[in-house]
């Protein structure tokens, strides 16, 4: 029987066996995450229909399927599971554990770039904090954000919304990327002008890239000479390391690439050329963890010392060695001048 306000559902157990479901797809993973029987989990969501009165999932050959009345039975267990998730980090803080789970999103080319290295010495000082790190593309990590999947965003052309709240921001160099052994692979910058009899590798159509590519193109009254454009920055290194052609990227800092020691990123110098813009955003309407407050600390603070080309010291590092963490947020945070509600604690992250 209904309790006050509380919904009366027979069975609230049965929620977080539809939320596994659905997260994976099957009832099979489901069961095995939750640790019971498959056959368990399917009555479980039989029972949960048979309360509701209608069908919540549908069986097909590419596996399990919200319908409408499933999808929207989603969105709020969604909601509910995200809150429990944070009020058990923020009891935890205040027990003096430090743990929590922080959901991130993050375009690839800076992942790869920046966030093996920063989750590597960030888990040495925070080793109770976990991360689930999502790369896709700004889009589609803007919608994850705005259902509650994630909690931060790290990408390229983060859009006006008035429910996304800008943490941080850092202009980017449009570079070519080119072969060290290629005639350009030596200059310190390039133009727009050394580079239309080139062959490019041209980023994917839906991009913001290409559009920048195309803009500055059409400045000096030419058209990009392509025969192949990609999605992938991974693709798009190979064939430029193949001598296919030159390639285009965004990069918080030009010259040789780390890990494919072939290849070069020089800047292009134009004013023709668009500025772009790298963004670490959150939800406006949400009260963040403290395991997301103290993660948003780190990322300012390696984000602006990897920008300006010193070593990626965070603040975590020098936590860990017992000396007192100062972040200076950047200059368009309302966070960083004590509005973002949310306690920093010094704390530990486990990387899954």
């Amino acid at each position: 029987m209904p309790l006050g306000l509380l919904p009366d559902f027979a069975n609230t157990s049965a929620l977080r066996y539809f939320y596994e479901v659905a997260q994976t797809g099957s009832f099979r993973r489901a069961a095995e995450k939750i640790h019971i029987a498959p056959s368990a989990v399917s009555r479980q969501i039989q029972l949960i229909e048979e309360e509701f009165g209608v069908k919540l999932l549908e069986r097909g050959r590419k596996g399990i399927r919200l319908t409408v009345a499933g999808e929207a039975l989603m969105y709020r267990v969604r909601r509910t599971m995200n809150e429990l998730a944070a009020a058990r980090a923020e009891i935890g803080a205040l027990k003096g554990s430090h743990r929590g789970l922080v959901a991130l999103g993050i375009n690839e080319t800076i992942a790869r770039q920046f966030m093996t290295g920063f989750l590597t010495r960030f888990h040495k000082a925070y080793p109770d904090i976990t991360f689930n790190v999502v790369v896709g593309n700004t889009e589609t990590l803007i919608d994850l954000l705005m259902r509650g999947d994630i909690e931060i965003v790290i990408g390229y052309a983060m859009p006006e919304h008035r429910d996304l709240k800008r943490i941080a921001s850092f202009k980017l160099e449009t570079c070519i990327m080119v072969r060290k052994q290629h005639r350009l692979g030596g200059k310190r910058v390039v133009h727009v002008a050394d580079i239309v009899d080139e062959e490019l590798v041209m980023p994917d159509g839906n991009s913001f890239l290409f559009q920048v590519v195309n803009a500055m193109f059409a400045q000096v009254g030419a058209r990009p000479l392509s025969s192949v454009s990609t999605n992938s920055f991974e693709l798009m290194a190979d064939l430029v390391t193949s001598g296919a052609g030159v390639g285009v990227q965004i990069r918080l800092s030009p010259g040789s690439d780390e890990m494919r020691p072939d290849i070069v990123y020089v800047p292009i110098r134009n004013s023709e050329v668009r500025v772009a813009v790298l963004a670490c955003c959150v939800h406006a309407g949400r009260i963040p963890s403290a395991a997301v407050s103290t993660c948003f600390h780190e990322l300012g603070t390696a984000l602006r010392n990897w920008t300006r080309g010193s070593p990626a010291i965070s603040g975590a590092e020098k936590a860990a060695n017992g000396k007192p963490v100062r972040c200076k947020a950047l200059a368009d945070t309302a966070w960083a001048r004590g509005r973002w509600a949310g306690k920093i604690v010094r704390g530990p992250l486990r990387v899954r």
